[in-house]
């Protein structure tokens, strides 16, 4: 279970209302991880208010991770790719890494690649809820090698609700991993030249290597740059 004690060196999780599970490969799993995790509730983040980009969440979601870092969070990830709204915000309000979205491996991923490739990112659904502030993208070059895809579907199989649809944990992750397979296969079919794809939403991880296996390229979300923050403080 996520620890609600004190842990040193572990990473903070900021996550929303609601009371959904995801297995292994999910940030808030303490499974996904070689190392401890510990969670706060950002109280009022819905997801509703998440997509509206509600900025009254803002301060909760401050408070929320600044107790993770007294609790002894070396580090501050999230729950929801929605949050990287909030990413300037709370980076300045506390003393440790913040990363709150995927989104943040997307500078890494255009060099990684040759400037003749694209990179792919998949959402819950088009058209993206990321616009070129979000993607932190100021090179019009660099921009016009985004290119967007959508998993619909998968929303109902992996965000959060207030009323959670009564499913089975495997019922969700077979959803999910159908309509993921099916966003990106579109996506690379009307974009064959993408060198490798971004997963946008927290959930996605989870069936990344069923991903990896189909579509045959490199794929990265919020678990993979949590590995990466996390290695390099210890």
């Amino acid at each position: 279970m996520i620890s609600n004690g004190m842990i040193g060196r572990a990473l903070g999780v900021l996550t929303t209302e609601g009371d959904s599970v995801l297995p292994r490969g999910y940030v808030a799993n303490p499974e996904t991880f070689d190392f401890p995790i510990i969670a706060e509730k950002v109280e009022g983040a819905y997801m509703d208010r998440l997509w509206a980009r509600d900025s009254l969440i803002e301060p909760a979601l401050i408070v929320a991770a600044e107790r993770l870092v007294k609790r002894g969070a070396v580090a501050v990830a999230s729950d929801c790719g929605l949050f990287s709204w909030h990413q300037p915000a709370v980076a300045a309000a506390v003393g440790v890494p913040v990363i709150l979205s995927s989104l943040l491996l997307l500078p890494l991923l255009l060099r990684q690649a040759s400037r003749a490739a694209k990179i792919g990112l998949l959402s819950v659904s088009l058209p993206s809820p990321y616009d070129d502030a979000a993607l932190g993208i100021e090179n019009s070059a660099d921009r016009s090698r985004v290119v967007f895809g959508g998993c619909e579907g998968a929303y109902e199989q992996s965000v959060k609700t207030r009323y959670p649809a009564e499913v089975t944990i495997s019922e969700k992750m077979a959803g999910l991993e159908a309509d993921v397979i099916a966003g990106a296969t579109r996506l690379r079919a009307s974009h064959p030249d993408i060198a490798n794809i971004l997963l946008t939403c927290t959930a996605f991880p989870c069936v990344a290597p069923a991903l990896r296996k189909k579509i045959g390229l490199p794929v990265y979300g919020i678990t993979d740059l949590c590995r990466l923050t996390m290695g390099a403080l210890h």
